[in-house]
């Protein structure tokens, strides 16, 4: 059986982590974890690890230059807080835009080349129902703010990239992990579903992805989210 090479950009907790433990239990399949510090991760044959820090450009080209094949990119790493946009200051949403916008963007530039040396060509974005501007309108609950400005920023970043990738045979969809027990989710007080089922959903939602869909912007259960 061919491997397939999945690359997991935020991995050294909450979904990421659960992500490569999840994936790593086909033996198909090898998982490259990305980090932005040395860490303990699970212990797998099929695991390895790269520093990344999707903040940094030159970070992240120094983790590119050492992979050189993946057939699906998930890119999870993002940051949030319970914030306000009239409170926000110019740096605070800088900050923002360079890791959960900019930080996205420049993954795919620089893993570019591994993914056009395979076939499969699957861009996968953990977003969120905040990134949604229908579900955001007169939100009462969870994240908004300038993170929930960034979040749909990003996922226009996946419709960019759609529009320019389509013909070379890339998918490219958005998934909504729902409300998870996160560090981050539980900012918003308990309550968020656990990790793994979340997880379990995800990896449904990105082997079924399919390059005629592309893009599709999903929730964790399958349910279609709207942009």
């Amino acid at each position: 059986m061919a491997t397939s090479i999945t690359l997991v950009i935020g991995a050294s907790r909450g979904i990421g982590r659960e992500l490569i433990q999840q994936i790593s239990q086909e033996p198909s399949q090898q998982v490259i974890a990305s980090v932005r510090k040395p860490t303990d991760l699970i212990n797998a044959s099929n695991i390895s690890s790269i520093i990344l820090d999707q903040a940094d450009r030159k970070s992240v080209q120094a983790a590119a230059a050492q992979v050189t094949e993946i057939d699906t990119l998930i890119i999870n790493a993002a940051f949030g807080d319970a914030e306000k946009v009239l409170t926000t200051s110019d740096e605070r949403l800088s900050e923002y835009f360079n890791v959960n916008v900019g930080g996205p963007l420049r993954i795919v530039q620089e893993f570019l080349p591994a993914l056009l040396a395979r076939q499969t060509r699957r861009i996968i974005l953990i977003s969120s129902e905040s990134g949604s501007m229908t579900r955001q309108i007169n939100a009462k609950g969870g994240f908004s703010g300038p993170y929930a400005v960034s979040k749909a920023a990003a996922n226009m970043v996946i419709v960019q990239l759609h529009n320019e990738l389509h013909d070379q045979g890339f998918t490219l969809q958005a998934i909504h992990p729902g409300w998870v027990a996160t560090d981050m989710g539980r900012m918003t007080g308990p309550g968020g579903m656990p990790i793994h089922k979340s997880v379990e959903g995800i990896l449904q939602r990105v082997n079924e992805a399919k390059h005629e869909d592309s893009p599709r912007f999903v929730a964790f259960d399958g349910s279609t989210m709207p942009w």
